[in-house]
């Protein structure tokens, strides 16, 4: 058997010049007073805040259809309420001033069970 011989590339191994970096200026700094100018009116500008609202409210999530997102989407933004929950508020408060006696004795025998149920919940 013979050996291997390896012919290896005289090019392989060349190093590339290195360029120097020309160092760049920058088109604008920092400028302290200008910066708590635009904070200032960018803190004015804004009148809801982002996020949940703060009002000690506790939220749940209930699953609706689409066509029914829709329609409170369209009351709410028809009759100028803030949010969603405003509305459906407003509709169930329409909704219980409309109810026959024996149907005012069950929502209240419902509601009793289901803050009692949620009172247990949270202990």
């Amino acid at each position: 058997m013979s050996k291997y011989t390896f012919h290896k590339d005289p090019e392989r191994k060349q190093s590339k010049e290195i360029k120097a970096t020309e160092i760049s200026e920058p088109e604008t700094t920092f400028d302290l007073s200008s910066f708590s100018k635009e904070e200032s009116s960018a803190s004015d500008s804004g009148s809801k805040r982002i996020g949940r609202p703060a009002k000690n409210k506790v939220y749940s999530t209930i699953r609706i259809q689409k066509s029914n997102i829709n329609r409170i989407n369209a009351f709410q933004n028809t009759l100028d309420f803030e949010t969603q929950d405003d509305i459906v508020s407003f509709m169930l408060d329409r909704l219980d001033n409309t109810l026959e006696p024996e149907q005012r004795t069950m929502f209240e025998m419902y509601m009793k069970a289901y803050e009692s149920r949620d009172k247990k919940k949270q202990k």
